[in-house]
């Protein structure tokens, strides 16, 4: 092989156990151009399409549903050696060496109390797949079908540990942490305390025939302990609320979000008002998901409110809470009027709290088309206090 006069560093890489096809068949200039190059290391091309050039079958098929960063990135040596290796399929470096590499949470939870079997002993690829998968986190199956293959919900222990309640056909991830954690069973951190404590009667009929059945429905039933939810007074009651839907917010056992919450926050409340998070997105202009932890709770109320929209403290005062020189501009309250609506001015009046593509949020151009829309030649005409 030529390249070896002057490559010598590279021969016992390439007496490695695996060696890379062109590299075994001292075909150099499939992957680097001999004299010149506009790519690193004199190859052909950019990483991805050199690597897809020979594995055109993969460039389609790892680019569908969920792609693990690496492979959208393009870093195929992220993961794999391009010349030879001492592990299959030319990888860098086998089971937890290789993945917790990148996912620190995951090394981090080695070190916890309780360890999940196959993060322990490095086999990743039981549960994900390593370029792409059609499940979320690159699972090679949706949770309620993977977890069964090693843990039967026929099998005694684990009906034991379940009061006997039936757990076939449920999502094992609802309640439990699939890498590690600190309580036993590999719970997650955030439990319901009856479910932490094993009072499970006080929700389910665990006398009857079947125990998974609850006592009471819907809301009814976790309204009895959490009375603060109905606040009296309020006249705006959240929809999940007046339906008695708490599940769409919240897990009943164990979660890993606080608050019991199905998800973080921003992405529980985004789950039901698709168009909140559409028109951030599609906006160049949006409060930043970094504002307050990118909660929406920041402004709204999760259960009831006294004011339109849920707002924490009425149009005005939840604005100010975070940014107290508006207080300062232009003038605010129930005695200025719009004249488009008759209502009184709010920060809202100029400015769309979500998303515009205007600086600051407004709702116009700051120039002049935003400001005319309220203040016409006659200046005593708009914006006057009530008489």
């Amino acid at each position: 092989m030529d390249c070896l006069r002057c490559h010598e560093s590279l021969r016992p890489v390439l007496e490695k156990a695996v060696a890379h096809k062109p590299v075994a068949e001292g075909q150099c200039s499939a992957c680097h151009a001999p004299h010149a190059s506009r790519f690193p290391k004199m190859l052909n091309t950019r990483e991805r399409a050199l690597c897809f050039s020979c594995h055109k079958e993969q460039s389609t098929e790892y680019m569908k549903g969920y792609v693990h960063k690496p492979v959208l990135d393009g870093a195929c040596t992220s993961c794999h050696e391009v010349h030879g290796s001492d592990h299959a399929g030319l990888l860098v470096a086998e089971g937890n060496e290789l993945c917790l590499k990148c996912h620190e949470t995951q090394r981090q939870q080695m070190a916890m109390p309780t360890v999940h079997k196959a993060v322990s002993e490095g086999n990743c690829t039981d549960c994900h797949k390593p370029h792409s998968s059609a499940q979320d986190d690159l699972l090679i199956a949706a949770p309620k079908a993977l977890c069964t293959v090693c843990h039967a919900p026929g099998d005694e222990k684990i009906q034991e540990a379940h009061s006997k309640i039936p757990i076939a056909g449920t999502d094992c991830t609802s309640c439990h942490e699939p890498h590690g954690a600190t309580a036993k069973g590999l719970l997650w951190p955030n439990a319901h305390v009856p479910f932490a404590d094993g009072q499970c009667d006080l929700c389910h009929m665990t006398e009857g025939p079947n125990p998974k059945v609850v006592r009471t429905a819907g809301g009814r039933l976790c309204v009895a302990c959490h009375r603060e939810v109905a606040r009296p007074g309020d006249t705006i009651v959240h929809k999940p609320v007046q339906e008695g839907q708490c599940g769409s917010c919240h897990v009943p056992h164990a979660s890993k979000f606080g608050k019991l919450l199905v998800g973080d926050q921003r992405a529980t409340c985004l789950s039901c008002h698709k168009e909140i998070e559409q028109r951030a997105e599609k906006a160049r202009f949006s409060h930043p998901k970094s504002a307050q932890g990118g909660k929406c709770t920041a402004c709204h109320q999760p259960h009831s409110s006294t004011e339109e929209f849920m707002l924490s403290a009425g149009p005005i005062r939840t604005c100010i809470a975070c940014h107290p020189t508006a207080q300062h501009g232009h003038p605010l309250g129930e005695d200025r009027i719009d004249p488009r609506t008759g209502k009184g001015i709010t920060c809202s009046t100029c400015h769309d709290p979500h998303g515009t593509d205007f600086p600051y949020q407004l709702r116009g151009d700051q120039t002049r088309g935003l400001c005319i829309e309220c203040h016409s030649a006659d200046p005593d005409s708009h914006g006057a206090k009530k008489k």
